[in-house]
């Protein structure tokens, strides 16, 4: 499923994630600023989870960079959407690449769309 990023909708506080206490939960603002997500094309910053040629790019980026710049866009419970720190397998919907590494702390990004 492809998700635009124009269409997507930040909740500055959140109904469905509660911070746990081995997670940093940040608002998609606080998150895009620190990071800065790398644009795959205009306006858009998903990576493919099933496109070789994306993840050829996540890899070489991963083996030059850090895997600290990667991150998941997931689909929780009651279709709900976050972005979680790292690669995800379970309930993956697209990668993310960011400029910045985060530090070695989990983070979750609560997003809607």
């Amino acid at each position: 499923m492809q998700h635009q990023l124009k269409t997507i909708k930040i909740m500055a506080k959140t109904k469905y994630i509660t911070k746990e206490k081995d997670y940093h939960l940040l608002s998609f603002e606080e998150w895009k600023k620190k990071y800065k997500p790398i644009e795959k094309s205009k306006d858009w910053i998903f990576f493919d989870t099933h496109s070789e040629e994306d993840l050829k790019f996540i890899k070489e980026f991963q083996e030059k960079n850090s895997i600290l710049n990667c991150w998941t866009l997931c689909d929780g419970d009651d279709n709900e959407l976050y972005i979680d720190s790292g690669w995800r397998y379970v309930n993956r919907i697209e990668y993310i690449i960011t400029e910045v590494p985060r530090e070695s702390k989990d983070i979750l990004v609560q997003a809607e769309y």
